[in-house]
């Protein structure tokens, strides 16, 4: 059970891999090693290579029909794709997408460990992809492009800068602005389309999981290097004639399935802000920066420094002095342990729901230290007052002994006498019991009058943060409403 969690795990992409390659040209896969060199794979003259995990053939097949469709030229598309070695699965798998004109490399592999590992793979879909393909986009298997001749579009950009170092951002997301480190774990760009210079200085998308979040944190760090500064370093560009269909997560996963899944998103959410792989983030960032020096003033001299983490930029001012600027990529040990500390208590910064702070805090460490899902029950509407409760039953009772009385002395009824002494009784006694609880004195005047509807109104009852949905599978149909 322990090794299922470990989140240092690292999966050998060689082990057991099998690599199947199909030009567009072609009528059938060809059958490879992980490490083999395929030229009409690894240098496939392609304008995006779309990278994704998937287990469900339908899904994929579905998502990479409407890519085709909706493209001028699918012979420049490159699917790079990662599969389980599932025997029937992987012969009915490269049955289905064989007739499709476009680039294929597929990575059979055994299963391992299942969701925790994916992020890793792809990276090792990275690795084997085009090197000659201008834009790389990691997806799910069940997003789809929604506009006609994307790929044309596309091609618009590829000298968008003259040093080839940007991303466009495509997602719901792709107009936030993030003030905090936090934004870029849980609203990250999960579409955005990396140029091959950006991931080319990286190596690959992410030191852990997820690859859209870890390119997140890179671009933050990018936009907030060089601050308070007028210039920013940052490379990200919105573009809105190309979208997607289909973003959200953990789609058809209900019970235990469920719950597993949190488990391994909260661990997995909660190891991408340790100070190892933050550092690693901000690393990233300097060398993106460092490269956009380079490319724009050629007199300048970059030195590493391993020993003090940090570049070193040697260059001359305007008057021929010597000058040094230090590019440290060190981050606070005190800083990122306080900033990890004051986040949590899951339910504020993890949910889109209001619970008490204990709750939330008592939540993380449970996960943590459990690996599981505490049991609880949501929070329920707040029960009716006692005191409308015994008021109710005050009257019903007293009604059945005034029912007897009038019956065995028929004037009293007439007279309403017992009704009348009751009355005076209830009065007193609900008088008394109403100022003992007079701290609800608003929430019991609201349920007297919903029992006796003396206001017709519509109750409403504050909360501090709210869902709103049309559409529970899909995220970009979601919006959480924080309330004060």
């Amino acid at each position: 059970m322990k090794d299922n969690f470990d989140l240092n795990a690292t999966v050998d992409p060689s082990h057991d891999c099998v690599k199947f390659v199909k030009s567009a040209n072609q009528k059938s896969f060809t059958q490879h090693s992980y490490g083999d060199v395929i030229l009409r794979s690894n240098f496939c003259p392609s304008l995006i290579s779309i990278l994704f995990n998937t287990n469900n053939i339908n899904s994929a097949v579905s998502s990479i029909e409407k890519f085709v469709k909706k493209a001028k030229d699918p012979s420049k598309i490159q699917f790079c794709i990662k599969i389980d070695n599932e025997k029937d699965f992987v012969k009915t798998f490269l049955k289905n997408i064989e007739g499709f004109k476009c680039n294929f490399t597929i990575l059979s592999s055994p299963k391992g460990r299942g969701y925790i590992d994916l992020w890793q793979w792809i990276n090792f879909l990275y690795k084997v992809s085009s090197r000659r393909s201008e834009f790389f986009l990691n997806i799910s298997d069940e997003m789809h492009v929604h506009e006609k001749n994307w790929d044309k579009i596309l091609e618009k950009y590829i000298n968008f800068k003259p040093d080839g170092i940007f991303r466009l951002r495509t997602s719901v997301y792709k107009n936030r602005n993030y003030n905090t480190l936090f934004e870029c774990g849980y609203a990250p760009d999960t579409t955005a389309i990396y140029s091959k210079e950006y991931l080319k200085i990286q190596g690959d998308f992410s030191p852990c999981f997820g690859p859209d979040n870890g390119q997140q944190f890179v671009a933050y760090y990018m936009a907030t290097l060089n601050y308070p500064r007028h210039f920013q370093f940052s490379r990200d560009y919105v573009i809105n004639s190309i979208s997607f269909a289909g973003q959200g997560t953990n789609k058809g996963l209900k019970g235990a399935k469920k719950n597993e899944r949190m488990v391994l998103n909260y661990l997995l959410w909660q190891n991408m802000f340790t100070l190892k792989h933050q550092k690693e983030y901000f690393h990233r960032a300097r060398k993106i920066q460092i490269k956009i020096l380079e490319k724009q003033f050629h007199d300048i001299d970059v030195s590493h420094n391993h020993l003090n983490e940090r570049y070193e930029v040697k260059t001359k001012d305007e008057y021929g002095k010597n000058l040094k600027i230090f590019l440290s990529y060190k981050i606070s040990k005190t800083k990122n342990f306080i900033h990890n500390l004051t986040k949590i208590n899951f339910f504020r910064f993890h949910t889109g729901y209001y619970r008490p702070w204990y709750e939330g805090v008592f939540f993380h460490f449970y996960v943590k230290v459990f690996k599981k899902i505490p049991k609880s029950e949501p929070p329920k509407e707040p029960k009716n007052n006692n005191y409308l409760r015994h008021l109710n039953l005050y009257v019903e009772k007293t009604s059945l002994i005034c029912k007897k009385f009038n019956n065995k002395v028929g004037f009293l009824k007439k007279i309403c006498l017992v009704q009348f002494i009751f009355f005076l009784i209830g009065i007193f006694i609900f008088s008394l019991y109403f100022l003992i609880y007079f701290y609800q004195f608003k929430r019991n005047l609201l349920l007297i009058n919903r029992r006796f509807k003396v206001i017709n109104r519509i109750y409403f009852y504050q909360t501090k943060s709210h869902i709103l949905t049309n559409n529970k599978l899909d995220q970009s149909k979601t919006i959480i409403v924080k309330g004060e």
